[in-house]
């Protein structure tokens, strides 16, 4: 229904009154019924004209609508535990790796953003022997959009070190860097490289271990 629609409505009624000398002579012919009926029509006709023009005065109601936007940076490690193993003639002179491990690194980020990792100690076995947690190198690769399926992956615009940097005790050693927000997992691969395999020689059999710390922040 039209805003317009009530105008024509009463115009329609009173076109209809026109005729009342017509209904007021059938009346005093006697014909008083078919008068009650056209007055009847008119009454019900004018209240529904009155009743359409009351429901288009509030034809738009408005609402302010917020949406609060904050700098979010957050990071998930999907595997808790990662393995080099050295148990062969050949790791103790061409080294060995973990292989690449899909999205290991999940990063949220609204804006540009860094990643750094850092080990809290060397590798350490149950009997306090160590060996340097800088004999293992860190290579980071991109890896799947996080986004919800549907939604639009604008593309990573991180960036990575030319060479795969090896772990520090002493501080972070950036691994990846982007100069623009993103949701996505990035692929990590852990090596003991050939020119630092020697240095397991000569240890006691044992699993050494340490705890590594990646972190986000802004760029």
């Amino acid at each position: 229904m039209t805003p317009n629609t009530p105008f024509l409505t009463l115009t329609f009624v009173l076109h209809e009154s026109n005729f009342a000398p017509n209904i007021i002579s059938l009346h005093q012919k006697g014909l008083k019924l078919k008068k009650m009926y056209k007055m009847k029509n008119f009454l019900m006709a004018a209240s529904f004209a009155i009743i359409a023009l009351s429901t288009n005065s509030i034809f738009a109601q408005t609402t302010n609508l917020n949406v609060n936007l904050a700098n979010v940076y957050s990071i998930e490690v999907t595997n808790p535990t990662v393995t080099i193993a050295m148990n062969t003639a050949a790791n103790f002179t061409e080294g060995n790796t973990t292989g690449s491990l899909p999205n290991h690194v999940k990063v949220s980020a609204t804006n540009d953003y860094k990643v750094t990792i850092q080990a809290a100690t060397d590798l350490t076995s149950p009997g306090n022997d160590v060996i340097p947690v800088s004999t293992v190198v860190v290579k980071t690769t991109p890896g799947t959009f996080s986004g919800a399926p549907g939604s639009i992956d604008a593309g990573s615009n991180a960036a990575f070190p030319a060479n795969a940097p090896a772990l520090s005790v002493t501080a972070p050693v950036e691994l990846i860097s982007s100069t623009t927000g993103d949701i996505r997992g990035f692929n990590v691969q852990y090596t003991i490289p050939p020119v630092s395999a020697p240095v397991y020689l000569n240890k006691p059999e044992a699993v050494y271990s340490t705890l590594l710390t990646y972190t986000i922040v802004a760029n």
